[in-house]
């Protein structure tokens, strides 16, 4: 899946939650950290929503977090296929 794709469904999952700003700077600086480049495979994609799952515990809780990881995940695998 291409990074821009992934980031773009994060942010439509995630930005009701925590903001577009939040969602978007959050997604790009954890792609940079774990230092992904253009195509993210989906082990790539479980090491970015891990990274970005310890954040979300912090501003939504444990169980709030696994929910809106879980539709996170439900939207990247739907994008994929559609790609």
């Amino acid at each position: 899946m291409q990074a821009t794709d992934a980031v773009t469904v994060i942010v439509e999952i995630m930005a009701p939650y925590i903001g577009d700003t939040m969602a978007r700077s959050a997604a790009l600086a954890h792609c940079r950290k774990l230092g992904f480049g253009e195509t993210l495979s989906p082990a790539d994609l479980d090491s970015l929503l891990r990274r970005l799952g310890d954040g979300l515990n912090i501003f939504l809780g444990r169980d709030r977090s696994e929910a809106v990881l879980a539709e996170t995940r439900r939207a990247l695998e739907a994008a994929g296929s559609a790609s």
